[in-house]
């Protein structure tokens, strides 16, 4: 036995426990010491320390000078034959002698919220907590989990590692909760690994790689409670400056290189000379330079870049200029800050680990860092430039805490459709992991070229947080000005909408204060609905309450050209979903199919009852049942929580009677405005009989405008507007407009006027709210099945007997619309899953009973069998960003590659090892897709038994350079270890995504 596997061991029979001055002192029959801590109402903190010294404030990333004593010494201790109980509050924390387990009681819904399967296991290097799982119990947080917000039945990992895509880790965030209401911070800056029933499905495993045990336990009976009390220990999120919200654009202007190109290449661009250039990395190609103002050529310059924006209408609202560059002039950066305010453009520094030589007018700046001295130093010299104005500093990366002190922007490699539901995951892991201010570069940073996906990832990313371009780091521009005059249109639409939903976006940033996401998983706002907990639903979110996001994430295309959209969710069936572009209204509780969308056209909906503020108090309002909505505002500066006002609109839509309440303006700020009109853009479906206006109580004449030229001139009164449209930027994408009432209030002094509207006769999504009518004369659908030749672990296909054109599907209890033919693809499904279906026809507003229920299993996932834990050595170095490690970690996103070339003579050798012998199928190679400059073209593959001695297998393999996979059969063989040669490569070094060897499955 191992001396470690002594020192490992389970924590005994509790023996003892005292209460101290702030703590309960709990005493272990393996001599092991921990402490107690009740700091607020559902926060208590555990801490076991081996060395006994127990420093409260080890932490970096805790603050616990803002709790005091209180609940401690109201606390309640009992003991019985079995337990230690603690009762504060409505809860009681049950310490079990034997064995010493812990479990925290809600007396206020009579059951457990956290319940420890067995005692904690401590170790030299690591500690262990196992906790019961139940089966309705999802799990949320770890950070930044690229690709997946919702981890019930998956392990994920507490550890940084700067991979940008799927199954990457961008923030280490030791912090988790659950449906059930509670959550664990774990105080520690070691890595760590969480199980959420992978191994087990009754138990959650909960690893740090330290032998302190010091963990926060917080209860709360919502996400927002939780939240909020994660915020109490760690900070409340940054509340950044209204500029952030605009677009913005990082770049390199100081060493980028350009050189002569032609309009056919791809990656040329044209600049004000009238010619065209691509970018180089050699000097002797160059025929102009980047620079800040214009010192070497003006149009390479981050002075033309401000330009351009401008020239081609985009409000460009920040710009960082020395993406990747330390050293920067002082004057010079001075010299352009100074031109960039003038044209209302916020210019920021970029800083890679340490705080920069900031400028007087620097107002931002961007960082890789997460150390928090770095960045408190950051925040102080942007604090002394700024005066009393906000300090903003973006990151790539993060920490626990660090939403307090930046917002999270990163750029990934880009140009591939995988990314965006990957980033929308990883979005939502990020909101719910305390971060909620987070985006990433439009099109990503190296890869690009493809105009579809760059536009599509400009039209979902302009409802983020964070809208941003970052160029300069691969050989495709990342402007929204970069393809067609087509592209560059809709990009501008987008960005104009993103401007008027300021106000919206703002308010959510106020809300995220207490607790609130900005960005959203559908539970969120739809509870009672299993399906929102699950990845099913991972690739739609909710900004806010009020607009529901489907981004497009391929490029499947219908016969026009028109992306088609397939496993759209609305949920809740009771709610009426309005397409935000064309005002199409659909029932909701349901997924739709064969949508089709224009390039112009995003899925975006607005949940009815929604009331959005353009700003200006210029309302438009969805009604639907009752509804309400507070806008915020300020005027930037930082002590924000005390100079806001607050605005609440309520709408409540009963039979045919709409009544909205607009109360006073709470609040003030040194520049707010008390005497404000008032503007109400109310969409209906038809002409309301009768409009009363109140303010305080008192009845106000209203008058009719019949033209909108009229009411335009127009101080006060209405206008039934059967033309309306509140997004002009779109209009010339379709010709029908949709239906408004519209009533204009005169200036008043808002803070002292409540405003009371009734409108009889009002009718809104009427018809969408009836469901489907069961008609007898309809036979339901005879032998519908799934194709047993057409099951994949990731789809299966359904054909059954034609009779309408139209049919609806149940896939476990989920209704899918939209189906048309004789034969359906679902697509992303779970492997090895069970499915249960049922069909029935669809004529008009009618259909038949169900079909009897049928169904199959998908097939088990390959990667299942796919080898890990495999050692990799390479005769070539590689650089510290794309290890050896990476070639088989079993992620797509990472990348390895060497720093020098191979050749016949010196050729390339990897070589695996297995930890023990292997009954393999097959070896892949993936290579990487930004580029194919360091493909494998020649090989060969040598085998051993024994992880010493190999013999070749077969001749040498000749590789075309492209994006497909390349697989060597390995039926039938047992190996130990294989080597890989490669004598030649597509270029100067060798580079893959991944080499996965995969077991027989037999």
């Amino acid at each position: 036995m191992t001396q470690n596997q002594i020192e490992r061991h389970q924590l005994g029979q509790l023996i003892g426990a005292n209460k101290r001055d702030h703590y309960y002192e709990l005493h272990y029959s393996t001599g092991d010491i921990a402490r107690l801590y009740i700091l607020a109402d559902g926060i208590f903190r555990y801490f076991l320390d081996p060395a006994k010294k127990f420093d409260e404030n080890h932490s970096s990333f805790v603050d616990l000078s803002q709790f005091n004593n209180d609940y401690f010494e109201k606390s309640q201790p009992k003991a019985t034959s079995d337990s230690l109980i603690i009762k504060s509050g409505n809860y009681q924390l049950i310490f079990q002698q034997k064995p010493a387990v812990m479990s925290i009681f809600d007396e206020t819904l009579h059951r457990n919220r956290l319940v420890q399967l067995s005692p904690l296991e401590l170790g030299n290097d690591q500690t262990t907590e196992i906790l019961k799982q139940h089966k309705n119990e999802f799990y949320f947080g770890g950070g930044m989990q690229n690709g997946y917000f919702s981890h019930k039945g998956e392990i994920i990992s507490i550890k940084r590692d700067k991979i940008t895509g799927k199954g990457g880790v961008l923030t280490q965030v030791p912090f988790f909760w659950a449906n059930s209401g509670f959550g664990e911070l774990r105080n520690t800056e070691s890595a760590g690994n969480y199980d959420f029933g992978k191994s087990n499905p009754d138990a959650t495993i909960l690893k740090h790689d330290t032998n302190m045990f010091d963990t926060f336990y917080l209860l709360g009976n919502s996400p927002k409670n939780i939240l909020a009390k994660y915020y109490m220990l760690t900070g409340k999120p940054l509340m950044p400056p209204k500029y952030a919200l605009g677009l913005g654009h990082v770049g390199n202007f100081l060493t980028t290189l350009w050189q002569p190109g032609e309009a056919k290449e791809r990656n040329a661009v044209m600049f004000e000379d009238g010619n065209y250039y691509t970018r180089t990395n050699k000097p002797e190609d160059a025929s102009g330079k980047g620079s800040l103002n214009g010192e070497e050529e003006y149009q390479f310059s981050a002075r033309a870049m401000v330009d351009r924006y401008q020239k081609q209408h985009f409000k460009l609202s920040w710009i960082v200029p020395n993406y990747d560059v330390q050293e920067i002039n002082e004057e010079a950066m001075a010299s352009f800050s100074e031109y960039a305010a003038i044209h209302d453009v916020s210019a920021g520094l970029w800083s890679q680990n340490n705080t920069p030589k900031a400028s007087p007018d620097t107002t931002f700046i961007q960082t890789d860092t997460t150390d928090p001295k770095v960045l408190k130093n950051d925040a102080l010299i942007l604090r002394n430039n700024l005066k009393r104005k906000r300090p903003l500093i973006f990151s790539n990366t993060g920490i626990a805490g660090s939403q307090n002190r930046t917002m999270l922007a990163f750029g990934d490699i880009g140009g591939n459709w995988e990314n965006i539901p990957t980033q929308v995951a990883g979005f939502l892991g990020a909101s719910l992991s305390g971060q909620p201010l987070v985006g990433s570069a439009v099109d990503g940073t190296a890869g690009g070229g493809n105009a579809q996906i760059a536009i599509r990832d400009f039209e979902w990313k302009a409802f983020t947080p964070i809208l941003f371009n970052l160029d300069d780091q691969g050989k495709f521009s990342k402007t929204p000005f970069a393809y067609n005059s087509k592209m560059t249109q809709i990009n501008r639409a987008y960005l104009k909408l993103r401007e008027q939903l300021q106000t919206y976006l703002y308010t959510l940033i106020y809300r995220a204060q207490v607790g609130e996401p900005i960005l959203r998983p559908l539970f969120l706002e739809f509870p009672h609905e299993q399906v929102n907990y699950t990845p099913q639903v991972g690739h739609e979110f909710m900004l806010g309450p009020n607009l529901l996001i489907s981004p497009i994430v391929n490029g499947r295309e219908d016969g026009n050209g028109n992306s088609r959209k397939d496993n759209l969710y609305l949920p809740n069936h009771r709610t009426m979903w309005v397409d935000l572009f064309d005002g199409k209204k659909y029932l909701g509780g349901r997924v739709y199919n064969k949508q089709s969308y224009p390039s112009w056209h995003l899925p975006v909906f607005v949940r009815g009852g929604a009331i959005f503020d353009l700003g200006e108090r210029n309302y438009v309002l969805y009604p639907q049942g009752k509804s309400k909505m507070v806008t915020y505002d300020d005027n930037g500066y930082n002590d924000y929580s005390r100079n806001h006002v607050a605005t609440q609109i309520t709408s409540d839509l009963e039979a045919s009677k709409l009544t909205i309440t607009i109360d006073p303006t709470q609040g003030d700020f040194n520049t707010f405005q008390t005497e404000n009109t008032t503007n109400l853009n109310i969409m209906c479906d038809g002409y309301p009989d009768g409009l009363t206006v109140k303010i305080n109580d008192k009845e106000i004449p209203m008058q009719e405008y019949g033209t909108v030229d009229t009411f335009a001139h127009a101080k006060e009164g209405f206008f039934f507007n059967t033309n309306y449209s509140w997004m002009p930027e779109f209009d010339q994408y379709q010709e029908k407009k949709q239906t408004a009432l519209q009533i204009k209030l005169a200036k008043r002094d808002i803070t002292d006027s409540k405003i009371e509207i009734t409108i009889r006769n009002f009718r809104y999504g009427n018809e969408t709210l009836v469901h489907a009518i069961t008609d007898s004369l309809l036979r339901s659908p005879k032998q519908p099945m799934v194709d047993p030749d057409k099951i994949s672990s990731h789809s299966l296909t359904v054909v059954w007997p034609q009779l309408t054109d139209q049919v609806q599907i149940e896939v476990n209890d989920i209704l899918h619309d939209g189906i048309d033919g004789n034969s359906f693809t679902f697509h992303e499904l779970v492997p090895n899953t069970r499915y249960t279906l049922r069909l029935r026809y669809v004529a008009g507003n009618k259909v038949s009973e169900w079909s009897d229920p049928f169904g199959a299993i998908t097939k088990p996932d390959p990667m299942n069998y796919a080898i890990s834990d495999i050692r990799t050595t390479s005769s070539l170095a590689s650089p510290k960003d794309h290890p050896i490690d990476y070639l088989t970690d079993l992620k797509l996103a990472s990348e390895w590659e060497t720093i020098d070339g191979v050749s016949e003579d010196k050729p390339l050798e990897l070589t695996f090892t297995f930890n023990h012998l292997e009954h393999l199928s097959r070896m892949v190679w993936v290579p990487r897709k930004i580029d194919h400059q360091g493909d494998p073209v020649e090989v060969s593959v040598e085998l051993s038994n024994d992880g010493v001695n190999f013999k070749p297998y077969g001749d040498h393999l000749t590789w075309k350079s492209d994006s497909k996979n390349k697989v060597v059969g390995l039926r039938n063989v047992d190996a130990k270890a294989i080597r890989l040669k490669v004598y030649k490569s597509s270029g100067p070094f060798v580079a893959a995504k991944e080499v996965i060897f995969f077991r027989d499955k037999k």
